[in-house]
């Protein structure tokens, strides 16, 4: 029976011998027979360091000039790590509120749902769609909430996929659409008064002041209702298009939007979980801009080295990840 920590000679089969300490202190092993000497090594410990420093180094701001080695070494050392699959991080648990959006990163989009503490799955798409999110939203159990900006091909397919779902539409992209139309400085009162009525929607916390808002609503339309429908006779129109238009379009698309989205977005307030959130900003600064970041830091990436980098920062923000070590 071999004795633990003795090695036999790779030559002529003897013994090996304890033989002093290499100077990088590894232990040092001397065949008494043919005096030669070896030392012991670990590739799974090596490649698990090595994969390590990769996974540290693309994660943080560090340029590779600023590793202690040289650059052309670095990239030669950490070839095969852009290869490593990152694991599944899939595990089939129904949450309340699920938050979903995307980040386009090169020439694709990651499609990201997440809940208030950690990142629950995601997917490489060519582009936003209803069948590329209902593929993706097909995969995680239907939660009782789930808060977006809006997108259409993202409402129907939470529409198919998860029907008994609640939406909460984001309240910052509502004010971002409702800014783009009327502008910051709009030349009518209607509008001035429907955009700090917007503004002041970024504000709701309660019950009370959700009431009080949907009131303010109705009491702009009963008041501008006349200058909102004005419409405005076409001098020379094509065949068979309408006649005429409206004057304010911008305006009123403005207002019927809140109109549509009144209900979504005030839910948060009516609704007693404090945990449902009212805007996706836990994902477009929690997670989105902290990804632009870290492209910046190592801005000249190819696309799928950056899709490489996205996919390991999402795995290090999900709830069952393990230790880098443990994933090759």
């Amino acid at each position: 029976m071999k004795q633990r920590g003795f090695r036999y000679c790779s030559s002529c089969k003897n013994k090996l011998q304890k033989w002093g300490k290499t100077s990088a202190g590894k232990q040092r092993w001397r065949c008494p027979a043919c005096s030669t000497t070896a030392t012991k090594s670990r590739p799974d410990l090596h490649h698990a360091f090595v994969f390590r420093g990769f996974v540290s180094w693309l994660l943080s701001k560090a340029s590779q000039d600023e590793l202690g080695m040289p650059d052309r070494t670095f990239r030669d050392q950490t070839a095969w790590c852009w290869n490593v699959p990152v694991p599944s991080v899939l595990t089939g648990e129904c949450h309340h509120c699920v938050i979903v959006d995307g980040i386009r990163v090169s020439d694709q989009i990651c499609l990201i749902a997440r809940t208030t503490m950690f990142v629950i799955a995601w997917t490489w798409v060519p582009y936003e769609s209803s069948a590329y999110w209902a593929t993706f939203l097909g995969s995680l159990p239907a939660p009782a909430y789930v808060v977006c900006d809006g997108q259409k091909g993202l409402l129907k397919a939470i529409s198919l996929c998860w029907p008994r779902t609640v939406v909460q539409r984001c309240r910052f992209h509502i004010w971002l659409n409702v800014k783009a139309k009327l502008t910051l400085h709009p030349e009518s009162i209607a509008g001035q008064e429907l955009l700090a009525l917007t503004k002041d929607l970024l504000c709701v916390r309660t019950r009370r002041q959700a009431r009080h808002w949907k009131q303010r609503l109705k009491r702009w339309y009963k008041q501008h209702q006349n200058y909102v429908n004005e419409r405005t006779i076409k001098p020379h129109p094509k065949p068979r298009e309408r006649r005429w238009r409206y004057t304010h379009e911008r305006l009123r698309s403005a207002y019927h939007q809140l109109t549509k989205v009144t209900d979504d977005v005030l839910r948060s307030s009516y609704r007693p979980h404090s945990e449902l959130p009212s805007t996706t900003n836990h994902v477009e600064g929690g997670v989105n801009s902290q990804i632009r970041t870290r492209l910046k830091h190592h801005r000249g990436m190819e696309s799928k080295h950056q899709r490489v980098l996205v996919n390991w920062y999402l795995y290090t923000r999900s709830e069952g990840r393990k230790p880098t070590r443990f994933c090759l």
